[in-house]
């Protein structure tokens, strides 16, 4: 089975104390992983080698390639390969998404250009009345942190969350942001959580590729630890998300739809 980190030998130079020694450190490890719809290869995603299946389908409920998770019929994992059978016209889909055929660590599209991704969004977009206090989000980015085991070990890894009404249904940690919120995604739909009354915590900066992942499933509350881009802001303003980031300490910033959050 593949591994979500690796022990390896770092040479240590600690400067206070003028010493230099090798250590044994943990470092996150990343594999190619192949996603496969209806026999097609579709993407080549880096990804932390956990929650593969996970990883596929939120990827294809972030992506639009399929509106709901009962249009996936058959999720096979082996190894590094994700193989989907779906119904409906994916394929349509597929194609309209003009995605690239990979997909690094590091970032989500080949492109910021969030003009073309929200028109491919059915309207209308989020529609929740949900609410939550201040207080709560705070508490949650708390929880994400306490659960980041990987990255406390690695330093080298982004996690993400849901949490349905206010209790938390999916936590995930991935080298890449964007893989991180699409295998929470997955985690949340194969429960079948109402993805109108939860909150998408994570610990990546907030572009518009992110924003609309949750947008696409519904989501009305994203929160982040990092900052957003002005894409992302843009983005949430338009599909009716309420974007929260820099929340740390006892400070968020509320960058769009201000409305769904409380101060008690």
């Amino acid at each position: 089975m593949l591994s979500s980190k690796v022990k390896v030998e770092v040479k240590r130079f600690s400067l206070d104390k003028k010493d230099i020694r090798m250590v044994n450190d943990f470092v996150a490890t990343e594999v190619p992983v192949e996603i496969h719809v209806n026999n097609q290869h579709v993407v080549t995603l880096f990804s932390t080698p956990n929650h593969l299946k996970e990883l596929g389908i939120g990827w294809l409920l972030s992506h639009a390639i399929v509106n709901s998770v009962e249009e996936i019929s058959n999720v096979y994992v082996k190894d590094n390969k994700v193989k989907i059978r779906c119904t409906g016209d994916v394929k349509a889909r597929i194609e309209a998404a003009k995605l690239p055929k990979m997909i690094d660590s590091s970032c989500g599209s080949t492109s910021e250009d969030f003009a073309f991704l929200i028109d491919r969004m059915v309207k209308p977009f989020v529609n929740s009345n949900y609410t939550v206090e201040a207080e709560k989000i705070l508490q949650f980015v708390k929880i994400l942190n306490k659960k980041s085991a990987l990255f406390r070990q690695t330093g080298g890894t982004h996690s993400a969350a849901i949490f349905h009404k206010e209790e938390l249904v999916a936590f995930a940690e991935d080298v890449g942001r964007h893989n991180a919120v699409d295998k929470v995604i997955g985690l949340a739909a194969i429960k079948k959580v109402d993805f109108p009354a939860c909150v998408l915590v994570s610990s990546g900066r907030q572009t518009a590729n992110m924003v609309l992942k949750a947008a696409r499933v519904g989501i009305p509350i994203v929160a982040s630890i990092a900052g957003p881009v002005h894409s992302g802001i843009e983005a949430a303003l338009k599909t009716g998300i309420s974007l929260i980031c820099f929340a740390r300490g006892r400070r968020i910033n509320v960058y769009s739809h201000p409305e769904r959050i409380g101060i008690p």
